[in-house]
């Protein structure tokens, strides 16, 4: 037994002002109210000494320090897998491993209960405490997946590790989801002894199986390009048989081919090709035809979802000088274009360019000569730039490129066409009107051009044809701002189709014609600055054709004849095709505001529903690249349908939202291997400084646990004071001795 003080003061100290102060106060009350009785006079001296020996005990703190044994009785943890794969039957008696397992700790229970604190613990995917003897027997092998991790985390919080005697852990050690089992045992500071559930099941001669072990889908296929997706057979006691494999596409089959099985140790691989047709998002499904005398067939197929998109496209822009056009292109257009990577060279000087770009990992500071990254490009826009600047080599190569598939358009310019000497070079040959020489000249009225019937039904003016006058009338939409001019065309050659021209009053000459050549695509746009068309506009808050007419334009040369909607929207994806249980989801979201533009500035929040209806969020931020990319990463903590829903802000106004669902984890995950696996479990047993048995022998590790009850030696303080108590007691006394001597009147 010891009493200490607060700031190390000692016991004599304490005592000696007690004394002091008690002696003090004595002969106080002794000079000042001797003439009292002494019945009144130690009545008030008794309570002066109360009061000071609170204050005392308030400025030293004592505390009673004292030690006593405690015998508590050790505890036992036992974790149970209830997972599918607990469901097989794998022995001679016929019953499952769930239930040859869930029988032994019954009877173990039975057996340590008065000497041990029993903790039992179900775990599939996530770990679960059991209430009593009737949660056990209600208990099913369901779970979707295995986590021996988050099981044995479960199991050491429990309780402190000096109190756990020791963790069993029953199961057939199937582990398919994230972390390494021997490496959280290492860490926990408890005793495992795993006790391995079930057998091999290719040991048994009678046992034929076929397993697809592995999916190998791309998260994002192009649309029209071909695809593979590799799927992993293995085969059990089937060697030589032929099995049909095929590929399905949201149940629809695409692919197929026949593989001859093989006895072999390890898994077959088999390449199923196919061209997507549809864009968007669809499950992709690898299924093997069951073989008559196989007794689990939820494992021979496997899914995973993909994306099919159309690629995004990469503009090449080469501009002579730094005029409005060019501004208005790539500040208002490419880089805002959240479908369109770029790179905008513009020459400051001869021969020397500025570059603007959002794509990652290009050099490129001149016009390019050399055919890989020529070949990098879909879509080259050439302005006011002369043709001086293009070695005929490099044109070669440009038009090479275009006949594989790209798309060229030119602008009008005072450099350009054929002021810009491109008449009769590779270029100028490609493109869909006659250029004519040096001094062909410009056409300075203004005017809005006018649409002929071609160009009212044409793809690049989908939506917005009823800006532009017509051969049969007036805009239908008026309000558009002129053009300044353009640049003089002779006309257009035999295999153009016109789609746009002066008015009649200045010649009706082509201002905007198309082409095919070969597999790709040429354009010409003589007209000058679109810059009005969308500052005109906008000042006046009124609708702009000026997106959609330059989207639409750059899609159509690459090959695309999707309309551009000058509308608010979000589109959400994630970046892979298929999630094990705890592996991180990227989701990525494309925004466009309330002119189709992207935008960076908005608030994009993810809301994800799990599986068990709680709900998370995250925020995505804007990441390099295409103009309105978002991205943002979270953690599911279980298997299932995760549904997301993605909403983006403006000004806490909604912009617009997009819903996706992600699949964690495969609905037979449980089913593809089904083997004991007694390599995970011995470690785990190993890490712990415990012990691997087979469930059959398992009860002498029962019997060699430590029944004895832990002695400890328990310290024990209990403070001398109480602030709050001594407090009020102090006032308290010092009220009363006021109070009498009031009444003896006394100062």
């Amino acid at each position: 037994m010891q009493l200490s003080l607060a700031q190390n003061y000692g016991v004599g100290t304490m005592l000696a002002v007690a004394l002091a102060a008690v002696v003090l106060t004595a002969l106080f009350y002794r000079r000042a109210f001797g003439s009292l009785g002494v019945r009144r006079w130690g009545l008030l001296l008794a309570l002066r000494v109360v009061a000071i020996l609170l204050i005392v005990g308030l400025l030293f703190q004592p505390v009673l320090s004292y030690q006593t044994e405690s015998g508590r009785k050790p505890a036992v943890v036992f974790l149970l897998d209830a997972s599918a794969s607990m469901s097989l039957s794998d022995d001679a008696s016929g019953r499952s491993r769930f239930d040859r397992a869930r029988e032994k700790m019954e009877r173990w229970q039975e057996k340590l209960q008065n000497d041990f604190r029993l903790l039992p613990i179900a775990f599939a995917e996530q770990p679960q405490r059991l209430d009593g003897p009737e949660s056990l027997r209600e208990l099913a092998p369901t779970g979707k997946a295995t986590s021996l991790v988050e099981a044995l985390r479960f199991a050491a919080a429990q309780l402190p590790p000096a109190e756990v005697a020791a963790v069993l852990l029953l199961s057939d050690g199937i582990h398919n989801a994230a972390g390494h089992p021997s490496q959280t045992a290492r860490q926990l500071g408890v005793v495992v002894h795993s006790v391995g559930v079930g057998a091999s099941v290719r040991n048994s001669l009678a046992y034929r199986d076929i397993q697809v072990v592995g999916l190998d889908c791309p998260d994002r296929m192009m649309l029209g390009n071909m695809a593979r997706v590799t799927a992993s057979i293995d085969a059990v006691g089937l060697g030589g048989r032929t099995a049909k494999v095929v590929l399905e596409q949201d149940g629809r089959p695409v692919a197929s081919q026949e593989l001859t099985l093989d006895d072999a140790e390890g898994s077959q691989t088999v390449a199923l090709e196919f061209r997507p047709t549809e864009k968007g998002r669809h499950t992709y499904t690898v299924r093997v035809e069951p073989a008559a005398e196989e007794k689990i067939i939820e494992n021979n197929r496997r899914s995973a979802v993909a994306t099919v998109v159309e690629k995004g496209i990469r503009v090449l822009y080469l501009e002579g000088t730094l005029r409005t056009e060019y501004g208005a292109l790539v500040d208002r257009f490419l880089a805002k274009d959240p479908d369109v990577e770029f790179c905008a060279l513009v020459q400051t000087k001869p021969n020397v360019f500025l570059r603007r770009t959002n794509m990652t990992g290009l050099q490129l500071d001149a016009i390019p000569s050399d055919p890989s990254t020529i070949d990098r490009f879909d879509v080259f826009l050439i302005g006011d730039l002369d043709s001086s600047y293009f070695r005929p080599r490099q044109q070669e190569m440009f038009v090479e490129r275009v006949r594989r598939g790209a798309g060229l358009l030119m602008l009008g310019g005072y450099h350009s066409l054929g002021p810009g000497g491109y008449d009769g070079t590779p270029l100028g040959d490609a493109l869909p009107l006659q250029l004519g020489g040096r001094r062909i000249g410009q056409v300075t009225e203004p005017f809005l051009p006018v649409l002929t019937p071609e160009g009212v039904r044409h793809p690049i003016f989908a939506n917005i044809a009823g800006f532009f006058p017509t051969r049969q009338g007036s805009p239908t939409r008026p309000g558009l701002p002129t053009l300044d001019g353009c640049t003089r065309v002779q006309g257009a050659r035999p295999s153009a189709t016109v789609l746009a021209a002066c008015p009649a009053s200045l010649g009706a000459m082509p201002v905007l014609a198309v082409q095919p050549l070969e597999r790709g695509r040429t354009a010409v746009f003589a007209g000058d600055t679109t810059r009005r068309w969308q500052q005109g506009p906008q000042a006046r808050d009124r609708e702009s054709p000026f997106t959609r007419f330059w989207g639409q334009t750059v899609r159509w040369l690459a090959g695309r004849e999707e309309s551009v909607e000058a509308t608010a929207g979000v589109t959400v994806s994630t970046d892979k095709a298929y999630y094990e249980p705890g592996e991180s989801i990227r989701i990525s979201a494309v925004v466009r505001d309330r002119q189709g533009r992207g935008t960076t500035d908005a608030s994009v929040v993810a809301t994800i529903r799990r599986p068990d209806g709680k709900t998370r969020q995250t925020t995505l931020s804007p990441v390099a690249g295409p103009g309105g990319h978002y991205a943002s990463v979270f953690e599911p903590k279980t298997s299932g349908t995760h549904a997301m829903t993605v909403e983006a802000r403006q000004q806490n106004a909604l912009l617009a939202s997009d819903t996706m669902s992600v699949e964690v984890g495969r609905t037979n995950l449980e089913f593809e291997r089904l083997d004991l696996d007694e390599k995970t479990l011995e470690r785990i047993a190993e890490a712990t400084g415990g012990r691997y048995v087979p469930l059959a022998t398992a009860d002498h590790l029962i019997d060699q646990l430590d029944h004895r009850q832990e002695k400890r030696i328990v310290r024990i303080e209990r403070r001398l004071y109480w602030p709050p108590g001594f407090w009020a007691a102090f006032v308290g006394v010092l009220t009363v001795e006021w109070v009498l001597r009031r009444k003896y009147r006394l100062r």
